[in-house]
This record gives structure tokens, C-alpha cells and sequence, in this order.
């Protein structure tokens, strides 16, 4: 029995593109006339997260200096009910929770029943409300203030070993000004910035954000403070630090050298000197100042202001330093020079002179044993007059220098005069 035929036959039927075609415009009809049948529904979906937004709230900023504050809600949520077809265009990007401020005027606390703003081609008669997380929005209207508030800062890290950071900042600029809620501006008492970072070896200088603080040192967090500027250039300057011994100039005299004769104490010894690094660097000892040790026979104390370099700071605190010099190992014994080793030289040829000293006691001092070889007449007094021609005729009393002849490890201790009578030539 042969049915080939009709097997082709159906084959060519379910190959048909003219088959498919149809039954995809009736699948399209079908569907058309089910979303079409339902359209019309009534349906009923929640919304949440609707945004809350205030109109007028620049003009009432602008004209009467009022800003919205302590806003209790941001958002609400929302059920609503509608036909299928509106409800579907409707979420929390294009539903917006509406306080409308035109008829306020005055600061205070309010509250204010909101109303819904749809997308366009959507009406409020075209939704209903089924029910909302809360029905009004509590706020505050407060006076716009303005307020300039003082930079400061602290420098809360440490630095390497051998650097200080000074103990102010630096700001540029040093304050900054404010505006915003009287409430809020009211309690801001600085603008506030830290630095904290460790082993600072180094000056440091950048731009900062800063915060807001009050009198008691905590943060003011209100977004609605605004500001002129966002950051501060601060500086922290890190000084390089040092101890610094003190130390005198001596000058050699009287028999008496630093080197052998002296024992010389310094209190304090040394300070703590701060400042520029290459300023410390060069600063190996701070002089105190001069002590001749020929003005003195055994001992000479004193006290000195401690001088130190420009834009640097003494650390220590101590301003003033005692010094004591005592000589070693030398002894003293007085001499009488006797008038015929008195002498002058450099006497102006318009003046005779006469010595008027007819002895001059002078203190010696050397090791006891150059001492004991010394006589009066090894000492010679001369004194210089090379001054004496803008004196007018009578006593003067001149520069004299002390001679010991014959003993150079001997030295003459103190100031020494003679007197001599200046007289014109006749």
C-alpha cells in the first residue's frame, strides 16, 4: 500500500510560511485585546522613598532670609490606587511630596500637610490615596545668619628625633565666613583643622578641609552651613633643635693663660636651641663674652645675657648664665716700683713733663717661685702721651704699661696710672 502522497502533502502544509504568518497576527490580536481588557483596572500599588520637596524655599531665602531646618521627614511613602495603565508610569523618581511656603513668613516651627506632584499627563483625579506613612511634614523656619569664625588648628603627630614643630599654624586664609541657620551658625565658635602625621622631619605646607566646632570643642554637622571656601592653605613649621654649649672669650694676661691657669665654669653649660636647620647647623657654641684675665688675681664671677641668633627660640628658657673663672696654679705678691723707674714717653714738644708718682704698688702674678726671684727694681712703669697734645697744661694722668724685665712668665693684674704735671716749654 503506497500513502507517499500524502505524507508530502502535510509536509508542505507545516513548511508554509504563509501558516506562521497567521498564527503570529493571531497571537498579536489575542494579546492586544487582553492588555486592552485589563487597561482599564483598578489597581492598587505602593510607592516608597517619595522625595519631599519644598516650593518657594529660594524665593522665601531670597526675600525674607528664611531657610528650611530640622525637616523631621525627607521622604514618605505611599499606596496608591489607580487604573493599571496610570499607575504603571508612576515611581519614586517622578512622585514628589510638595510643601508649599508661599503664605509663610515669619520663623518658627511648622507643620504642614503635603501634596503629590505627578508626571506630566498625570492628574490627582486620576490617583487616589490609599494610605501614607505620615500625612504632614514638621520643619523649622529659621533666620538666615552669617557669621566670620577664626581658623585654628593643633599639631596632634610628632617629629623625628632632633626637630620640633612650632607650637602655632599657620593659615592662609586666617578665617572664614559663614551662613546659615541662625540656630546652627550660633554655635560655631572656630573652623578647625588637625595634623596628625608622624616622624615630620620637615616643614609642612598644603590645603586642608577644616570642621566646624563649637566652644566645647565638638563638631557642628549641618549641611546647611555654607562656606566660602572649602579648604585652608596651612603651614607647620618644623625647626631642626640642638644643644649649644656656651662658652667666653679669654684673653691671656696677668702671667695667666685659658690653657693652663683657668678653670672655668659655665651654668647652665649649654641650652637647647630651635629654629631653621641651616641656621642650627652653623651655630656650634653661643659666646657669652669677653673676660680679660689680667683685671683679676684669683678669681672673677659674673653673669651674662644669653644672646642667640636671629629666628631661632631658646628652648631651655634660661636667659641669663653665671660664669665663674678661677686661676691654678699661680701665685701673687705686690711690688713697689720706685720713682726712678717711672718714666713717659711721646711728650709733646710744647710740654715738659714731670712725674708727680713717686712710687707705684703693683700686683705680680706668676708660678711662687718666679715670685720669689722677682725684685722692685726688675718693674718699670712707662707711661704714653701720645694723647697729651689736646690736653691743656696740668695733671694728666695717662695710659701706663707695666715691665717686668727679665721674667716673661710673670704678668702685672689690674689697671695702672702715673701721674704726671704737663708744663709748656718757656
Amino acid at each position: 500500500m503506497k500513502n507517499t502522497p500524502i505524507k508530502k502533502e502535510k509536509k508542505k502544509i507545516t513548511d508554509s510560511n504563509v501558516l506562521w504568518m497567521l498564527v503570529s497576527i493571531l497571537a498579536a490580536v489575542f494579546f492586544w485585546m487582553y492588555v486592552s481588557s485589563t487597561e482599564g483596572v483598578e489597581v492598587t500599588r505602593s510607592i516608597t522613598n517619595v522625595p519631599v520637596a519644598f516650593r518657594g524655599e529660594e524665593s522665601l531665602r531670597v526675600s525674607r532670609d528664611l531657610i528650611v531646618t530640622e525637616q523631621d521627614q525627607t521622604s514618605v511613602d505611599l499606596t496608591l490606587s489607580g487604573k493599571r495603565r496610570v499607575l504603571s508610569q508612576l515611581n519614586n523618581d517622578n512622585v514628589t511630596a510638595v510643601i508649599d511656603l508661599s503664605r509663610l513668613t515669619s520663623d518658627g516651627q511648622y507643620t504642614v500637610a503635603y501634596e503629590l506632584s505627578y508626571p506630566s499627563g498625570v492628574t490627582g483625579s486620576d490617583v487616589s490615596i490609599v494610605d501614607r506613612s505620615v500625612d504632614v511634614i514638621n520643619f523649622y523656619l529659621d533666620k538666615l545668619s552669617r557669621k566670620t569664625v577664626e581658623v585654628r588648628g593643633d599639631f596632634t603627630g610628632t617629629t623625628a628625633e632632633g626637630y620640633l614643630a612650632e607650637e602655632s599654624l599657620e593659615f592662609d586664609p586666617l578665617v572664614v565666613n559663614l551662613s546659615g541657620p541662625k540656630k546652627s551658625i550660633s554655635r560655631v565658635d572656630c573652623a578647625y583643622v588637625s595634623i596628625s602625621r608622624e616622624n615630620v622631619d620637615r616643614t609642612l605646607q598644603y590645603s586642608t578641609t577644616f570642621d566646624l566646632l563649637d566652644a566645647d570643642g565638638e563638631v557642628v554637622d549641618d549641611s546647611q552651613i555654607e562656606h566660602d571656601i572649602d579648604e585652608v592653605r596651612v603651614t607647620l613649621n618644623i625647626l631642626s633643635t640642638k644643644q649649644v654649649p656656651l662658652d667666653v672669650t679669654i684673653l691671656d694676661g696677668g702671667g695667666a693663660t685659658r690653657a693652663d691657669n683657668t678653670n672655668i665654669v659655665i651654668e647652665p653649660a649649654s641650652i637647647l636651641l630651635a629654629g631653621d636647620a641651616s641656621v642650627i647647623d652653623s651655630t656650634t657654641k653661643l659666646n657669652l663674652g669677653t673676660i680679660d684675665l689680667s683685671l683679676f688675681a684669683t678669681d672673677y664671677s659674673a653673669t651674662y645675657n644669653i644672646v642667640i641668633p636671629a629666628e631661632t627660640e631658646n628652648l631651655t628658657g634660661v636667659t641669663e648664665a653665671s660664669v665663674t673663672v678661677s686661676i691654678t696654679g699661680l701665685a701673687t705678691k705686690t711690688f713697689s716700683i720706685p720713682q726712678d723707674n717711672l718714666s713717659c714717653i711721646n711728650v709733646p714738644e710744647e710740654y715738659t713733663a714731670a712725674i708727680i708718682t713717686q712710687s707705684l704698688n703693683v700686683t705680680v702674678r706668676a708660678p711662687q717661685e718666679i715670685l720669689n726671684q722677682i725684685e722692685d727694681e726688675n718693674l718699670r712703669a712707662v707711661a704714653d702721651l701720645s694723647d697729651a697734645a689736646a690736653l691743656s697744661p696740668g695733671v694728666f694722668n695717662p695710659t701706663t704699661r707695666i715691665y717686668i724685665d727679665g721674667f716673661t712668665e710673670a704678668g702685672v693684674v689690674g689697671d695702672y696710672r702715673i701721674y704726671i704735671m704737663l708744663n709748656p716749654v718757656l
